[in-house]
């Protein structure tokens, strides 16, 4: 038989995805994956549309959402996943409604900064109201250098992290991991670490101090908070050869082994045919199950 393909951790416009949750189902037909999940970043806007098109089109689809997480003193990416939209309960989209508010807070002090630093011929240039309708959904960094590009300001959306959206980046206050986890595990949700070994947002990251040999230290102690998996398939991991590794690790604190492209379409210049192609079983989905019906 052959393995069942699957795809649950993914973006569309309603953050900072290229496609609508409807075309990802699309996407996810022409592929022939049929285990999906919608985790854009901080909100739940697109999930009705994506279950709705899920169940028309008979794949096996559940709610996700990634949290930027503040935990100690650096942000790593939580994946959550729950069992149907009505088991989120209303604190919990209140919290992450909030959330996305605070997204908009942050960027229309990000754009302020960015209009005084770039060439004074486009000073004023970049409006938050053009940023937002680029978006469609929840506004992050992506969009706003997509807008710059429009503007001729840079030549690629890299030239604008490069030269403005790092450095002049505007950090806003994250929920704290024990808060993200406990909240997720209330709505009956799988708490899973995002990527632990990519560049950013992540467990492991020694340009900014993060060693390896600290990581079980650090995931021992998101378990104790009531972590239940690790995201270990991913393709920087794959390409760093580190995948084993962080099995192991998931293995050793008995944690579910999750596995995704994170995919998002143009915006990290992927094809629609990586979509749903992570070699790994989904036994996750049992085990997922499993936390559902507890």
């Amino acid at each position: 038989m052959p393995m069942r393909k699957s795809e649950i951790h993914m973006h569309s416009i309603f953050s900072d995805g290229e496609f609508s949750p409807a075309d990802l189902i699309d996407i996810a037909e022409k592929n022939e994956v049929s285990i999906l999940s919608l985790t854009d970043h901080d909100t739940f806007e697109g999930i009705p549309e994506f279950l709705q098109s899920a169940e028309e089109a008979e794949i096996t689809a559940f709610p996700g959402i990634e949290i930027t997480v503040k935990f100690h003193d650096f942000n790593i990416h939580m994946l959550a996943y729950f069992k149907d939209y009505e088991s989120i309960k209303p604190e919990f989209r209140a919290r992450v409604k909030t959330m996305t508010d605070t997204r908009e807070k942050r960027m229309r002090e990000l754009i302020e900064r960015i209009n005084e630093v770039i060439p004074e011929r486009f000073r004023g240039t970049i409006e938050f109201e053009n940023v937002k309708r680029a978006a469609e959904g929840v506004l992050a960094r992506p969009h706003l250098a997509r807008e710059m590009v429009r503007l001729g300001i840079v030549s690629s959306t890299g030239q604008a992290f490069e030269r403005y959206l790092v450095k002049y980046n505007v950090e806003r206050e994250n929920l704290d991991a024990p808060t993200a986890i406990s909240m997720v595990r209330e709505s009956g949700g799988v708490p899973v670490l995002a990527h632990p070994g990519e560049r950013s947002y992540s467990l492991i990251c020694p340009e900014k101090g993060r060693q390896p040999e600290n990581a079980p230290v650090l995931l021992e102690e998101l378990k104790q908070m009531g972590l239940l998996g690790l995201e270990c398939h991913y393709p920087y991991h794959e390409r760093m050869g580190t995948v084993d590794y962080f099995i192991d690790m998931a293995n050793s604190f008995n944690l579910i082994v999750t596995g995704s492209r994170d995919f998002h379409g143009f915006n990290s210049h992927q094809k629609v045919n990586i979509f749903g192609t992570t070699k790994m079983e989904p036994v996750f989905l049992e085990q997922f199950q499993e936390v559902w019906s507890s």
